[in-house]
């Protein structure tokens, strides 16, 4: 049985917003991490990775959510970015168009060394790819 614990990890590196969604992606779910997305839209930062990897289950509501967090962002000017994907929601996303619209990446340091300038910041190395 799926429990409905989810919850939304976030944190903001320069322009950049992080978000660590956990748990079961559904209405509710899914709800809060459009919260948080908005929340970062509404500060000004455009460029938001989405980390996937403490995601078990996306369900069709969750799915339908996800598609509205892709057009405010594309509304916004902004950039998404996806990382830590399964293939079983690589498939759904590629399935729903949703793929078009994001830049994927398969961790979350390779976004951020893709966004970031100067990587050293993070204590990442740019060759390190």
């Amino acid at each position: 049985m799926l429990t409905n614990n989810f919850a939304v990890v976030s944190k903001s590196i320069d322009d950049i917003a992080i978000l660590l969604p956990k748990g079961y992606m559904n209405d509710l779910g899914a709800e809060r991490l459009e919260h948080e997305c908005e929340q970062f839209l509404d500060k000004g930062l455009k460029k938001l990775i989405i980390n996937f990897s403490d995601i078990q289950h996306i369900n069709s509501m969750g799915a339908s959510i996800l598609i509205g967090i892709v057009q405010r962002i594309s509304e916004s000017k902004g950039q998404l970015y996806f990382t830590n994907i399964k293939k079983v929601h690589f498939d759904v996303f590629e399935m729903l168009g949703i793929i078009k619209y994001v830049k994927i990446f398969k961790e979350e340091k390779e976004a951020l060394k893709y966004l970031i300038k100067d990587a050293e910041k993070l204590g990442l190395e740019k060759t390190d790819f």
